[in-house]
């Protein structure tokens, strides 16, 4: 076997690192040797009289207890997080699986939002018709239409009774005693007014009191359009008229 290449022989003076990186199949000596991948690991082979040497490293002296209650700290913020992150996975593991039961079928548009995560359209109902739209990224679902929409912005209709004055079915029910105050006082104070603009204003103020004595108050339904965002809601699958996907 011929010898080595001074500038490729690991134990030659004139060894050229970067030409044996450039070298295509050239091994170390020994190959189960851990390699110096940073410089702070080339320290400890460096000889005492250097003074990067590990050697001449500065003495640590002893940790204060803040020191360690931060890194305890830390690592218990770091173990929540990491237990957080699992959880998560988990249950997205399981809302996968759900969602992959019921790809094939009129869920399949559903099914593939959710896992585009893309924004769709819901439109709900109540027992009178059509309540409104929902907008939104789906969270989760099942086969039943039941499904966890994200950052929704609803538009949405309420049914609310307003109360309102009406006139009563049928002649108004007036008390005897008021029925004659508001004819015969009528009658005799237009007789004793001459003049016409009086007796305008006393006719007036009689039918007034008539009229009012008419009227009811009764409630009326009314509709009521609103808008508002929800962070997250939980959409009931029988509520659920129509779905579409948002470009």
């Amino acid at each position: 076997m011929a010898d080595p290449v001074p500038c490729l022989d690991f134990f030659s003076l004139d060894f050229d690192a970067l030409a044996a990186l450039r070298t295509e199949g050239l091994q170390p000596p020994n190959p189960r040797v851990r390699p110096l991948d940073n410089l702070n690991k080339c320290r400890r082979i460096l000889p005492s009289d250097v003074p990067e040497s590990l050697a001449n490293a500065p003495v640590r002296g002893p940790r204060s207890q803040e020191s360690i209650a931060a890194q305890q700290r830390a690592k218990a913020r770091t173990s929540l997080l990491l237990e957080k992150a699992a959880e998560r996975a988990r249950q997205a593991k399981v809302l996968d699986t759900i969602a992959d039961k019921i790809r094939q079928g009129p869920l399949g548009l559903l099914v593939r939002c959710y896992e585009e995560r893309a924004r769709i359209q819901v439109w709900t109902r109540h027992t009178h018709g059509i309540r409104g739209t929902m907008v939104g990224f789906v969270r989760a679902l099942d086969k039943h239409f039941n499904m966890v929409l994200h950052d929704v912005d609803e538009q949405y209709s309420v049914r609310r009774r307003v109360p309102r004055l009406v006139n009563k079915r049928g002649r108004a029910k007036v008390p005897k005693n008021e029925e004659e105050m508001s004819a015969n006082s009528l009658l005799d104070k237009v007789r004793e007014d001459g003049t016409e603009r009086q007796r305008k204003e006393q006719i007036a103020v009689g039918v007034e009191n008539l009229t009012e004595a008419m009227k009811e108050l009764r409630l009326f339904p009314k509709l009521e359009y609103r808008r508002r965002h929800l962070k997250q809601v939980f959409v009931r699958g029988d509520s659920v008229v129509m779905v579409r996907k948002l470009v």
